[in-house]
């Protein structure tokens, strides 16, 4: 379903002209608008924060801050608000420099006339609702890449159950860690897909390695690595997933700079890697495989402390451990469960 239709605007009007402003109030509020109005920018700004509007109008000539300054400020968190520019005289007027670097739509001329300005905001009003529905496709978009990637990964359980069920535990690791670690939520939804998607590449690696259930060779290993790869070129099909491909990518290299697929050390690396590297080691080491039986917790997390700041962040890798031993009986049930 589309977005709902806007018939009535909501505006904020940033003005020290106070007559101009009253004049405005009128005008748009008899057109069904809703105005807000600020003759100080400082609070304008705040107010944009915290309150959701679909236009907004700035005097360009304002003291001691002119509007360019103000829609400045703006764009450093909402670019997406229709900005409409207005000063007393053409002359006088923003440079189209200005108007394009600063993303402004549309420019106004003040004047005791309005006609003008209605037909800006009507297009500023289908300028919106046309970005709402690019947004729409985009999200569409993203379900569907997110539906093939996951037949992708449902292709490789066909042929082996480990890599579908690792992921999905892998991904409640990193879930849980994230939260502890205080990620910011795009962080913890890259983080997320990432791990779900990670050893999707291993639909590229021929079933007699990824089954093999005895020691590779150095070329079969070699063939194994290029899994990361594989996954970040699938991935990358879509700016969608621009930033989940370098966690994706970068997920079995290590701080020593001996890991793959370009021996990248410590901070080189993504630090949501370095994250995702914890947590499917982490099942890789207690999951029971073809070629190895099944470890303890315990076990597992003493491996990872053999590993610190040469496999492992230092850091992140105590975090994850302390994560893990004050919370078992969650940890166990994830292994067990999924």
């Amino acid at each position: 379903m589309g977005e709902e239709k806007i018939t009535n605007a909501k505006i904020l009007v940033i003005d020290d002209d106070v007559n101009m402003m009253e004049m405005l109030s009128v005008v748009l509020k008899k057109y069904g608008h809703t105005i807000d109005t600020f003759t100080e920018p400082v609070s304008a700004i705040e107010n944009l924060k915290t309150a959701k509007y679909d236009i907004l109008i700035v005097n360009y000539l304002m003291t001691p801050v002119k509007g360019d300054r103000i829609v400045e400020l703006v764009r450093e968190f909402n670019k997406d608000i229709y900005i409409i520019l207005m000063s007393v005289h053409k002359d006088l007027a923003p440079s189209i420099e200005v108007m394009k670097k600063l993303d402004i739509q549309a420019y106004f001329e003040k004047s005791n006339r309005f006609d003008q300005l209605i037909l800006m905001i009507q297009s500023g009003i289908k300028y919106i609702e046309q970005i709402n529905e690019i947004k729409n496709m985009d999200k569409k978009l993203e379900h569907y890449l997110i539906d093939f990637a996951q037949i992708l990964l449902k292709t490789i359980n066909a042929k082996d159950h480990y890599t579908e069920e690792h992921s999905r535990r892998v991904a409640m690791l990193c879930s849980i860690f994230a939260k502890k670690l205080n990620l910011s939520q795009k962080d913890l939804s890259d983080l997320q897909i990432a791990a779900t998607f990670h050893d999707i590449g291993k639909i590229g690696i021929p079933d007699s390695i990824l089954l093999n259930d005895g020691k590779l060779t150095e070329e079969e290993y070699n063939t194994i690595k290029l899994h990361t790869i594989i996954a970040s070129n699938i991935l990358s099909v879509s700016d969608i997933y621009k930033d989940i491909c370098p966690i994706v990518y970068s997920h079995h290299e290590r701080i020593d700079g001996k890991g793959y697929p370009q021996g990248l050390k410590g901070n080189q690396i993504p630090h949501l890697a370095k994250v995702l590297t914890i947590c499917d080691s982490f099942d890789a080491i207690v999951s029971k495989r073809p070629y190895k039986e099944e470890t303890t917790i315990d076990f597992a997390i003493s491996e990872i402390k053999k590993n610190l700041g040469t496999q492992f962040d230092k850091d992140l890798a105590e975090s994850f451990i302390n994560l893990v031993e004050n919370n078992k009986k969650e940890i166990e049930h994830i292994l067990t469960e999924y």
